[in-house]
């Protein structure tokens, strides 16, 4: 299999070139300097080589809100531009997507079937993008994800995660005061890529989530990664209305199901608190 990964040193994207290299998959990494995914002219030299699939993880995040052209020219015009491609070589294209699809107005998880309703410029443009590869003419794979989290954190916000963050802070002895009112499905980016890797050995298309198995809330997965790294933190619940504004509003319950998982026989990935482990095993080798 000849894999091209656009977006390559994001969490995902990395994830992805690990997962397809553990397959014996020859793959090709382009980060964000090596192509421009809303400029065919820019993806048409970039994916000059023959490629089986192409995954897209490039993304516009954190300044969304504040310019929505940007979000909605990477995060839309830029999948379909990439599909589109794909779509002329007979490849097969991946669109990495993202629970903020939702309004988190759900109380059970949210299964593939589900119909879009973003509430955030962020959402809107990842949602967008998800109707432009189905509306293409591409063979399409669409995977969700929540909450990534992964050594070397995430290139849009500095290098850093969730988990790597309240490490940091921990072992600084600040005082941590963290949502609990905010409900989501957290993502370990090599589970998710090596989910994502089991679906395309399985020739599933469509749209599949593959955030780990189980939940909980931001106050309940830190309070987990200090439990497992033996840390003492400062740490207590706070609430959504006590966040300061900025970056795009998150869903408030952005649970995700299996049931594209389970139709094609993929087993879901391990529990989150179990892949919290796996990255603390791995941070301690560093």
């Amino acid at each position: 299999m000849r894999v091209v990964v656009v977006g390559a040193t994001g969490q995902f994207g990395r994830a992805m070139v690990a997962a397809c290299r553990e397959a014996s998959w020859q793959v090709l990494p382009l980060g964000h300097e090596a192509v421009e995914v809303a400029d065919r002219a820019s993806v048409a030299g970039a994916l000059e080589a023959p490629y089986d699939v192409v995954v897209n993880a490039t993304v516009w995040h954190g300044p969304a809100q504040e310019d929505p052209v940007m979000a909605l020219r990477v995060n839309a015009l830029g999948a379909r531009v990439v599909a589109d491609h794909a779509a002329s070589r007979g490849a097969t294209c991946v669109t990495v997507s993202t629970d903020y699809v939702f309004d988190g107005d759900a109380t059970c998880p949210y299964d593939e079937t589900v119909t879009p309703a973003p509430r955030s410029v962020y959402g809107i443009s990842k949602a967008t993008g998800e109707a432009l590869v189905r509306a293409s003419t591409a063979d399409h794979l669409i995977v969700r994800v929540a909450s990534l989290f992964d050594i070397g954190g995430s290139r849009a916000k500095g290098g850093t995660s969730f988990v790597a963050t309240m490490l940091a802070n921990a072992r600084a002895g600040k005082p941590l005061r963290v949502v609990n009112d905010q409900v989501h499905s957290p993502s370990y980016a090599p589970d998710a890529a090596a989910t994502t890797v089991a679906l395309l050995r399985r020739g599933a298309r469509g749209i599949a989530h593959v955030t780990n198995s189980g939940w909980c809330s931001w106050f309940e997965m830190a309070a987990a990664v200090f439990e497992e790294a033996g840390i003492g933190a400062d740490l207590a619940p706070s609430s959504l209305k006590d966040l300061p504004a900025g970056g795009p509003p998150r869903p408030r319950y952005s649970v995700l199901a299996h049931g594209a998982l389970r139709r094609h026989g993929v087993p879901s990935p391990r529990p989150w608190r179990e892949a919290v482990r796996d990255y603390l095993t791995r941070e301690a080798q560093r």
